[in-house]
């Protein structure tokens, strides 16, 4: 497979240099992931698609790959310039909401350069400021809902076994001073 791979605002670059991506390139595109990510120790990728124009069952599957492998490094695999074919087929098969999409490059530097140069004004020597900005724009964040309104007048009732349900007398000792279901099981009658 034919590509490139360059630094830009202290972010990596793989160009895919081919016009139809597809099981040829499957082995020789994974290697250059696994590479990145793990040997070079690359947080965040860019990997752009401007040169691709097919793309085959393969090529998905390598795409999801190197989601997955810049995820287990705690990075982020971002997916430029696809073409409208690439882009209508990850949208038939609901991938365009799992993987990081985006029209060009520079939509991603224009996201990220604002918080890069507060960044580096703020910074005490970060190794890699482009790395955290990306994660604080893409990674959300989980609030935690506390419920104060919880009471605690059900906890203390016995549980109902599913012998005792069967059971009429259980059934009617355990609903004692509670409202009971009108309803009865099985078929309705023929008028």
């Amino acid at each position: 497979m034919k590509n490139s791979v360059s630094t830009r605002k202290e972010l990596t670059v793989l160009k895919i240099e081919e016009e139809v991506f597809d099981f040829r390139h499957r082995d020789s595109f994974r290697s250059s992931i696994d590479m990145m990510v793990n040997k070079e120790s690359t947080k965040n990728l860019i990997i752009d698609f401007s040169q691709v124009k097919a793309i085959d069952s393969c090529g998905i599957s390598s795409m999801l790959l190197a989601h997955q492998l810049a995820n287990q490094s705690n990075g982020l695999a971002i997916f430029v310039s696809l073409c409208k074919q690439i882009k209508d087929l990850l949208k038939l098969t609901n991938l365009d909401k799992q993987l990081y999409i985006f029209s060009s490059i520079n939509e991603v530097m224009t996201l990220i350069e604002p918080a890069m140069k507060s960044k580096r004004n703020n910074r005490v020597k970060s190794p890699s400021p482009a790395d955290e900005i990306i994660d604080e724009l893409l990674v959300d964040e989980l609030d935690l809902i506390v419920e104060s309104d919880l009471h605690d007048e059900h906890l203390d009732e016995p549980l109902v076994e599913s012998d005792e349900i069967n059971d009429e007398s259980a059934l009617s000792e355990h609903s004692e001073g509670k409202e009971t279901c009108s309803k009865k099981r099985g078929r309705p009658k023929k008028i």
